[in-house]
């Protein structure tokens, strides 16, 4: 690993295939870094405006507001309504279009801008709310498939617009942290929405669905996410604490794009990544049926406000274990795999017996009045969901070692959500039909962990010491943007 940083004054340096005249420049992980002295000499404001803390911040409100709604609604199992099966065709059909968007998302983030993706997403969140508030008060279902199928496609541009910036904009050894921290906002969100959840359903100890008047309140957060949008800062403009930029290629065509595109998905880990991705939040429908099925309205209630409130210590813990130095990267990767898929394989051999000990009946768990019987059985969903968190992070900072160029990264997100997305969406239309045994898609889930092992074997012997900070999927490095015109941008913009 490269000693610390150095700061040295130069008049001009050579960059990729650009020389540019800047007033001073930083070598770190063996790479010249240009600095932007316009921001480090701005005021507080427009620096904290502009940096990379404050932009992921604005990441983890997005979600806060939008994904992280839905997952509290989700959380509730089967989305709160009486029973799972619709709602989970309609779960199924959300990330459908989502895989479809995030499979392209690269070069259409790259083209229009995380910005303008992200305003575009946020305009389409209050979908999600209104879909199962419809359904619930006034039993209409075509509605609620229709808003989850519309949303998907928008929210698939939200997906690949923050895996790009969680893989590019921090630095290489604050990634982990800021990982942590877009996480735990994410499940702030899931907090709150199960606050609300359990607050709307704590007098309701059988089974069947939740008040309709609960999405209601999903919907006021959900129209929020627009605030948070337009608040984002251009890509140009984003600084580190440091005042470097975000290693930035300069524009493509479209047809080049999806050129690096076809490229990018020849890669060797990108087809490692595939198993793991399509692993990672495969959980969801399989563990969310299991909930719905075999515990009380407010036993589900009290799930989703429990089970993000127990992830979010998790995730910042683990973020900066991720950032610790006394390690090198590959030594860390391994230790990021074990902490997530020892407790996951515990887990699933914990939920086969109880799977074996409910058959095929429901149930309605309570946890006043068979708290030994339900803490027994919900233990296991909840580190599940938890080290589920745990198990994308790994993933996210795996692949944020390959290159720090948003052009790459927003390739290499948008294929990952897309993989995560597949997974979510078969996981959700296997448990969509009420004449299957639920406990089949949990054994496709068992067997689907067990390739992701060997998957991820091969995805950390490939992580490098240094990444790339130049678009490693075309033909030779593509130039970075020149600092000094973003830089005099700062000057006069908060």
């Amino acid at each position: 690993m490269a000693a610390a940083p150095n700061d040295i004054t130069k008049d001009t340096i050579k960059l990729g295939q650009v020389e540019t005249n800047t007033e001073s420049v930083l070598v770190q992980w063996g790479q010249v870094v240009e600095i932007d002295n316009a921001y480090l000499q701005a005021s507080w404001t427009t620096r904290f405006w502009r940096g990379a803390l404050f932009q992921m911040i604005l990441f983890g409100c997005l979600s806060f507001v939008g994904p992280a709604m839905s997952d509290a609604i989700s959380n509730l199992g089967g989305g709160g309504l009486s029973t799972p099966f619709l709602a989970n065709l309609a779960t199924s059909l959300n990330y459908a279009a989502g895989f479809a968007t995030t499979m392209v998302g690269g070069p259409v983030v790259n083209k229009l801008g995380i910005k303008l993706c992200c305003i575009l997403a946020a305009l389409a969140m209050p979908l999600a709310g209104s879909g199962y508030y419809v359904n619930a008060r006034f039993g209409v279902d075509w509605y609620l498939l229709f808003s989850r199928a519309v949303g998907g496609v928008f929210s698939g541009l939200l997906y690949v617009s923050e895996s790009t910036a969680m893989l590019s904009y921090p630095h290489p050894n604050d990634r982990g942290l800021y990982l942590g921290i877009w996480s735990a906002m994410r499940n702030s969100g899931s907090v709150i929405g199960g606050a609300i959840n359990f607050s709307n359903n704590s007098g309701s100890p059988k089974a069947g669905g939740v008040t309709w008047s609960t999405y209601l309140i999903f919907i006021a957060f959900e129209s929020t996410g627009i605030i948070y949008a337009l608040m984002l800062s251009k890509t140009s403009k984003v600084r580190r604490p440091d005042g470097s930029g975000v290693a930035m290629a300069q524009d493509i065509s479209w047809g080049q794009e999806f050129k690096a595109l076809l490229k990018h998905m020849k890669l060797k880990k990108t087809w490692l990544m595939f198993v793991p991705a399509f692993y990672s939040f495969f959980y969801g429908g399989t563990n969310g049926t299991y909930l719905s099925l075999h515990f009380s309205v407010r036993a589900r209630a009290l799930s989703s406000l429990l089970s993000p409130t127990i992830t979010i210590p998790m995730v910042i813990a683990f973020g900066k274990l991720l950032d610790t130095k006394r390690w090198p990267q590959r030594k860390r990767a391994w230790l990021s795999f074990l902490c997530w898929i020892i407790p996951q394989a515990g887990c699933f051999i914990w939920i086969g017996i109880e799977y074996s000990k409910f058959g095929t009946k429901k149930a309605a768990l309570d946890y006043e009045f068979e708290r030994n019987r339900w803490a027994e059985a919900y233990i296991p969903y909840l580190l599940t969901f938890g080290t589920g968190y745990v198990c994308q992070l790994s993933i996210y900072w795996i692949l944020g070692t390959f290159s720090t160029d948003v052009k790459s990264a927003a390739r290499t997100g948008g294929l990952f959500r897309a993989f995560e997305t597949l997974g979510q969406t078969v996981s959700y239309a296997i448990t969509s039909n009420k004449k299957t045994d639920p406990r089949r898609a949990f054994y496709v889930n068992c067997g689907i962990m067990a390739l992701t092992i060997p998957c991820m074997i091969g995805l950390i012997g490939l992580v490098p010491e240094a990444p790339a900070d130049y678009d490693i999927d075309v033909e030779g490095p593509v130039p970075r943007e020149v600092v000094p015109k973003a830089a005099e941008e700062n000057r006069h913009a908060v």
